[in-house]
């Protein structure tokens, strides 16, 4: 089955996050403000369906004031109601970057081999477009001067004419699925475990599951790739049992499970310090001391 429909689907996403059109629904938290969309927000969050349904000042002002909460965390969860993901989230290409589209073969630029030449070009030679063969038609063709000269961009007009939209790029299939899916420059190589722990607590606190269920496995992923050993994993213990309740075991059985196979973290002090600070870590730390069930409704 193609990828496509869904690449297209993902690529139009991340440009009504981007461009903000259509937005009928503000996210402000702090300085920040996300224009975003009740149909993509308010179908995802129950307290952000809630808040719109409702008769409630966010409703009639169109504005949701979120800066109580942390930033970061918020700007992750504005990203994954579009990306599907945050971290790894993509900007789409935007439809004004139409230097890397390939230029036509009678167009100055290609005769002055300023065009950067990509691999596995879609060819749409083709395909008949109906906006360019009636700019081709009115167009007067100039005197010819030499390639140092400036060249004149006889599709400058066309393109200003042109509808912003995912097939304005011209990306063949690959460039689409790296614009919507590619991993970015991301530092794999950071741990990120305190990131995790309050999107997991932002996506609980307005009913984002989908959301919490990720922030989960990526905590979990990246103490499975030794990060428990970074200087970030005692904050992120005191963060997991400050914005979580004891019956909430997502992240919380992952912390002792590693505290389990990981005996020395004991002998940390820095690890110690965030134990004597925090009441339910160390309460559930000293249960599985004595072989006692770590939580019991």
């Amino acid at each position: 089955m193609s990828e496509r429909p869904t690449l297209e689907l993902m690529t139009a996403l991340s440009n009504l996050l981007e461009f903000g059109k259509y937005s009928d629904l503000k996210i402000a938290c702090g300085m920040r403000s996300y224009p975003v969309h009740r149909a993509i927000i308010c179908s995802r969050s129950s307290f952000f369906d809630g808040a719109c349904s409702n008769p409630f000042r966010e409703a009639e002002t169109g504005i949701i004031d979120l800066s109580e909460d942390d930033p970061e965390a918020v700007e992750h969860m504005v990203n994954y109601f579009y990306h599907l993901d945050y971290l790894n989230s993509l900007r789409p290409r935007r439809a004004s970057q139409r230097s890397s589209r390939p230029a036509s073969p009678a167009s100055p630029q290609r005769a002055a081999g300023i065009v950067r030449r990509r691999s596995k070009k879609l060819s749409l030679a083709k395909l008949e477009d109906p906006l360019l063969a009636t700019a081709a038609a009115n167009t007067v063709t100039p005197p010819l001067t030499p390639i140092e000269d400036a060249p004149v961009d006889h599709f400058e007009d066309v393109d200003a004419k042109l509808p912003d939209t995912p097939m304005q790029d011209q990306l063949d299939e690959e460039d689409l699925f790296e614009a919507a899916f590619a991993e970015p420059a991301v530092d794999s190589d950071a741990p990120h475990l305190v990131t995790h722990a309050k999107v997991y607590a932002i996506a609980e606190k307005y009913g984002v599951f989908g959301l919490k269920s990720l922030a989960a496995q990526k905590f979990a992923a990246s103490l499975a790739a030794g990060h428990h050993a970074s200087p970030e994993f005692p904050d992120a213990c005191g963060d997991v049992y400050e914005t979580t309740v004891d019956s909430d075991r997502g992240l919380r059985d992952l912390v002792i499970a590693t505290f389990r196979a990981n005996p020395a973290l004991n002998l940390r002090k820095d690890v110690e310090g965030v134990v004597r600070e925090t009441p339910g870590l160390a309460w559930e730390l000293y249960r599985v001391a004595c072989g006692l069930p770590v939580y019991s409704s």
